[in-house]
């Protein structure tokens, strides 16, 4: 009897076939509408997501200042001591820890000769080796620091991918023990130091940006070139001159990296609460964090809620779908009322003609669901691709369109079809 009823509804559709588009469309735009929305902001949670597990799922920030800070107050900061006391207490959930340091600009060449014609601009950046665990950092050739290079602040490098294409051709292997000039950039800098290639590491640009620029803008980017932190710090330090009112290379923030399994939450505040205690009461210090997990918890709970808001807008159209539906739907029952008439005499029920309308209109507006699916996830799709977002299918929303257009057909195909089965046989074959 069910497998009857939809074939004699869709007989009904398609012997009308102008009138159920036109009132399907208010169906397929509600969901067309509502399936693109979740496409896109699906999109758009998953490469936020993926930017941030880029930067580690598991890492944890924490930094320090000062509520009051003048020429009589004393400056405070991390300390490496301070951070290792805290690595050997909390040894076994912590995976590395990353405190880097940033110098100045420089042109990064092979030979000063031809400085002009081969180049790469890089910026440097003291680190030590728990950096490329933390910040992810993959390898392209070569390899990490040496603890002699850690240690005795000498001259070695990780350059990246970007300038091993721009000075030694793309030769990345090739690269590895050869020595680069760091020429210094602003007027007052006219030095030129030598550095060892340690390793070179991969550096990759985001499409969207990179189809934005030309090859020659790609050329005169500026990518990092790791040196040892102690390095660093010491050509920091020799570059200060006597009017700087702080220190430039005091650590006031740091990240590690939780070993998998770890709460990250609770370890968060455990780790803030311990270093704030590394600080006298009277230091006017206040230690505070964040963890990866935790921004993109916010982000994701707060993408969700400005796309739940813009869908519940657009599903406005269902509601106007749907009572297009309910107002066609008594147009129909009113043209076939003899045909119920008719049927009602040769016995059939009440139940048995509010069935075959309720029918109708539900698989009136399954139709248009499945429509307006197919169209909002291509116009999600092109709007990702325009927009510069990953793609990611809205699964969920997919199945509740699905549903939701089955419910409005039954919902506002009750009324009309409740109608239908209280019509009196009779006055039904009498009607005109």
């Amino acid at each position: 009897m069910f497998l009857e009823n939809i074939r004699l509804a869709l007989h009904s559709l398609t012997a009308n076939k102008m009138r159920t588009f036109l009132t399907m469309l208010g169906i397929m735009i509600g969901v067309g509408a509502v399936v693109a929305i979740e496409t896109i902001g699906a999109g758009q949670t998953k490469q936020m997501e993926q930017q941030y597990a880029a930067g580690g799922v598991n890492n944890i920030q924490l930094y320090m200042y000062q509520n009051s800070y003048d020429e009589n107050t004393p400056s405070y900061s991390f300390t490496i001591p301070m951070l290792q006391k805290m690595c050997d207490k909390y040894g076994d959930q912590i995976a590395a820890i990353d405190f880097d340091l940033y110098g100045n600009s420089y042109k990064a060449v092979i030979s000063t000769d031809r400085a002009e014609q081969e180049f790469a601009n890089v910026s440097m950046e003291g680190v030590n080796n728990g950096h490329f665990t933390v910040q992810n950092v993959k390898l392209k050739a070569g390899g990490f620091f040496s603890a002699d290079a850690l240690n005795n602040a000498t001259n070695t490098c990780l350059v990246s991918t970007m300038l091993v294409d721009n000075l030694f051709a793309g030769n990345y292997d090739g690269a590895v023990g050869k020595e680069i000039q760091l020429m210094g950039t602003s007027d007052d800098d006219d030095s030129v130091q030598s550095y060892t290639i340690a390793g070179v590491y991969s550096f990759n640009i985001d499409a969207s940006y990179m189809r934005q620029m030309s090859n020659k803008d790609l050329k005169e980017m500026y990518t990092p070139v790791f040196v040892p932190y102690k390095t660093c710090k010491a050509l920091v330090l020799s570059s200060l001159t006597d009017d700087v009112m702080y220190d430039p290379t005091a650590i006031n923030y740091f990240t590690l990296q939780a070993v998998d399994g770890t709460d990250i939450a609770s370890f968060t505040t455990e780790l803030k609460n311990y270093m704030q205690g590394q600080f006298s009461a009277d230091a006017d210090v206040v230690v505070d964090g964040y963890s990866n997990k935790e921004m993109i918890d916010e982000a994701k709970k707060y993408m969700q809620q400005q796309t739940t808001t813009i869908s519940l807008i657009a599903a406005i159209a269902l509601l106007v779908g749907g009572i297009g539906v309910m107002n066609i739907m008594t147009v129909t029952i009113t043209e076939r009322t003899r045909e119920i008439g008719t049927r009602k005499a040769m016995g059939a029920k009440r139940s048995a003609i509010r069935q075959q309308f309720i029918i109708e209109a539900a698989v009136m507006c399954v139709i248009g669901g499945v429509i307006g699916i197919v169209g909002g996830l291509i116009g999600g799709m092109v709007g990702c691709r325009v927009m510069g977002y990953s793609i990611a299918v809205p699964v969920g929303a997919i199945g509740l369109a699905i549903g939701v257009s089955l419910a409005i057909g039954i919902f506002f195909g009750y009324y009309p079809a409740n109608k239908a089965a209280k019509m009196d046989p009779i006055e039904a074959l009498r009607y005109e």
